[in-house]
């Protein structure tokens, strides 16, 4: 046998009998039923116990505890070979452990079960020292000491069987776990080092407050009016202009973490129109309503120091990357929606200023006195196939929700297409306590 088979199968032995005779950790937490992820918000308690045992006697310093939170991103260079990455330690809490909950002396002894007690509560908001970067302002730099919620990791639904998809990228990912390590004095020198460590993985989902309204004038993917030609056929004359506007609905507020299946989440969102004719005709029949989430996860190599923008990432950035995934929600016929024919002469007020109009205004070539209006109320309510997450920022992601509502219309000689009009307004997603959403 040659000397390096005899020092590989020496190293090997010693790595085994090394494996042996580390400790063996199990983190248990409280309150959690069997088979479901471990889900927490805002001021609550993540309580258990960190259990240690050994094979074999085995001395030690100490035996940490902490509640980390981690974010991590990778950014694909484009053209450019090798990734981009990112990793950002925005929380680390420490559970104390007082010298008289350790044996005398800090020998672990095979046989014996030690049990280190611990609870963390999830903090409201992050430490100003974890944010450091340049910001453009102090709306960015609130919104970068929030806690962010968990991203990136697939969820357990209710039934403890069905993993829920938050629709992240894998080049993206926010993280926290309950970390337990025994440390070791080191045989030189006077540091210590970790000689096991086990992980337990736990969801939070943080209170989220709603926002003001979101500003889109700067973008061109967001768009809360859109008019257009309504004609006749194809290669014929005009019927009139139609014109669609809505306005940022009210915020989709998440159940708060293990709420029953059977609880639903949903709002709504108002469609106004206003059909112009050219002459004396009818506004176009109405067909159907479809609705669609879009949520879009922006990540970075290096900390945002704006809010990103909805128009997407500037060409030539390979630092920042945008995944962004559409979810359908409803397909509804509104044939039955009504038109209203509305004159100037019978209006007292202005026309900007009635509530069917105030969003739909004028179209940029009405010139006549005659015009008609319906209103569509279209419920938005979200698929139980998915994990949806609040609305946040941080330094290195951000996630953002819209709503693209696209209604068909029915107009003579149109066997070919159907024409369609369609607006993309933004959405907030919040997180509030189970009072607040079902208030009693």
């Amino acid at each position: 046998m040659s000397a390096t088979s005899t020092l590989s199968s020496g190293s090997e032995r010693l790595e085994a009998w090394t494996r042996r005779s580390q400790p063996m950790i199990e983190i248990d937490l409280t309150g959690p039923k069997p088979g479901h992820f471990n889900c927490y918000t805002t001021a609550d308690s993540i309580d258990g116990t960190v259990t240690v045992t050994v094979e074999h006697e085995t001395p030690f310093d100490e035996v940490e505890i902490v509640f980390d939170g981690t974010s991590r991103t990778k950014v694909e260079r484009g053209s450019y070979p090798g990734r981009m990455g990112s990793q950002h330690m925005f929380l680390n809490l420490r559970q104390p452990i007082e010298d008289i909950e350790y044996p005398t002396p800090r020998v672990l002894k095979r046989g014996r079960s030690y049990q280190f007690p611990f609870t963390f509560v999830v903090p409201d908001r992050l430490l100003p020292q974890v944010c450091t970067h340049i910001k453009k302002n102090a709306h960015v730099r609130r919104s970068h000491t929030m806690l962010p919620p968990t991203l990136g990791d697939p969820m357990l639904q209710n039934n403890g069987k069905t993993l829920l998809d938050d629709m992240s990228p894998d080049m993206s990912q926010v993280a926290y776990i309950v970390r337990a390590s025994v440390y070791q004095k080191q045989l030189t020198g006077h540091g210590v080092k970790s000689i096991v460590a086990v992980d337990k993985k736990v969801r939070i989902i943080p209170l989220v407050e709603e926002e003001p309204p979101v500003d889109i004038s700067g973008t061109t993917s967001l768009y809360m009016r859109n008019e257009q030609s309504v004609k006749r056929g194809t290669l014929r004359g005009k019927l009139g202009r139609l014109v669609a506007a809505t306005s940022q609905p009210k915020p989709i507020r998440l159940l708060p973490p293990n709420c029953e299946p059977s609880d639903t989440v949903s709002t709504v969102a108002t469609v106004n129109l206003r059909f112009e004719p050219v002459g004396n005709e009818q506004p176009p029949p109405l067909g159907t309503m479809i609705s669609k989430l879009r949520a879009s996860t922006f990540y970075s190599a290096s900390p945002w120091d704006d809010f990103p923008s909805s128009t997407g990432v500037p060409f030539g950035q390979i630092d920042r990357g945008l995944y962004t995934e559409a979810v359908p929600l409803s397909t509804m016929c509104v044939a039955s929606a009504q038109w209203t024919k509305q004159t100037y002469d019978s209006r007292p007020y202005s026309a900007t200023s009635s509530s069917d109009s105030l969003s739909t205004g004028l179209s940029s070539t009405y010139a006549g006195d005659t015009y008609y209006t319906a209103s569509l109320v279209i419920p938005v309510t979200l698929p139980k196939s998915k994990a949806f997450v609040p609305t946040f920022h941080s330094c290195l992601m951000s996630r953002t929700y819209s709503l693209e509502l696209s209604l068909t219309y029915h107009t003579p000689a149109t066997n070919i297409m159907t024409p369609t009009i369609s607006l993309r307004v933004p959405i907030q997603f919040t997180s509030e306590r189970l009072s607040q959403v079902f208030p009693v």
